[in-house]
């Protein structure tokens, strides 16, 4: 099987994915991303003859970029701490402690597992409205309030609306700056949140706070997305138009038109790219989010250490094919 028949053929079997993983066979890495799109329950599961899963691979093999573009598959069920069957078990941290020391790849995937443990620890804290935890990690690490890992819907100040936890927000707002205008991976406000589980009080309070906030929800009721305009339409084999929509909820549900769809624009994908925080990106979207001077993930708002744009050709070559069965 050749790299281009990987990344042209169908969602594949477990097993063979598996094995692709395992042998570290980069070249037909396209055909594991693909399939996790539409089978991300794959991405954790322990075959009985192994110790192993498909995670625990990419973090032994060092896969960074594959690893980064699988954890912002979206709704993927990502476990952090998932185990080995290995005696004693080992998390993924720790594999990736052990062999960080094998490449600048491995090094790199190291500081990435560590620092989404460390978010994953905070925004959890914040869920379970730990405030004095939140207070702790803050006073070692500010930036951590307005940072989240990819597969998390909320940042903190997102948590604490939903919650209606003033109290909390005012007493970490002494040891942090809360970025009010961030969005959920749905694009809402803080505002937005409170507003939508009846707490009024707070959405106005917040609102009171960052009249940017306010400005944010205002555009999103008249149906505009906020401060990311919507590239203007290229020709283009693939068109959204209702009937692809279809087809594509048909053949592999929400979830599948979520992975095809821009998390800016919120449009189907015409140019699809990866950018360094592994989303996939409308091009002209993510360029215009650049070079209107932003150098951190508009997903996660982690800084950024590339601006680097490269062609997601599954997704493009996957979008080709649905749009040539839809003409038929």
């Amino acid at each position: 099987m050749t790299a281009s028949a990987s990344s042209n053929s169908g969602p594949s079997s477990f097993e063979d994915i598996f094995d692709v993983v395992k042998r570290n066979e980069q070249a037909h890495f396209d055909l594991v991303y693909r399939t996790l799109l539409a089978k991300a329950d794959y991405l954790t599961i322990i075959p009985n003859q192994d110790n192993y899963s498909i995670l625990h691979y990419l973090v032994i093999h060092g896969a960074h970029d594959l690893f980064n573009k699988v954890i912002a598959i979206p709704n993927i069920r990502f476990i952090l701490l998932t185990k080995s069957n290995t005696k004693p078990g080992k998390d993924i941290l720790e594999i990736a402690n052990e062999h960080r020391s094998k490449s600048n790849d491995h090094k790199k995937l190291f500081k990435t597992i560590d620092r989404l443990v460390q978010m994953d620890k905070f925004v959890e804290y914040g869920k379970n409205n730990q405030t004095d935890e939140c207070k702790k990690m803050l006073q070692t690490d500010e930036h951590l309030a307005n940072q989240k890992p990819p597969y998390r819907k909320y940042y903190l100040i997102h948590h604490l609306a939903y919650a209606n936890n003033r109290h909390a927000f005012d007493q970490l707002r002494q040891v942090c700056r809360f970025d009010l205008k961030l969005l959920t991976n749905d694009n809402k406000t803080a505002s937005e949140v409170a507003f939508e589980n009846n707490h009024r009080d707070f959405a106005q309070y917040l609102e009171s706070l960052s009249p940017e906030m306010r400005a944010i929800r205002e555009q999103h009721q008249q149906g505009k997305p906020a401060g990311k305009k919507s590239p203007k339409p290229v020709a283009t084999s693939v068109q959204n138009n209702d009937e692809l929509e279809k087809q594509i909820i048909t053949a592999g549900g929400d979830n599948m038109l979520a992975c095809l769809t821009c998390p800016l624009t919120k449009e189907i994908f015409q140019d699809p790219v990866v950018f360094t925080d592994g989303y996939t990106y409308e091009r002209s979207a993510i360029q215009q989010w650049l070079d209107l001077g932003h150098r951190r993930s508009p997903m996660t708002n982690i800084e950024l250490t590339s601006i680097e744009l490269v062609p997601n050709t599954v997704l493009k070559h996957l979008l080709n094919d649905m749009a040539e069965k839809n003409k038929k």
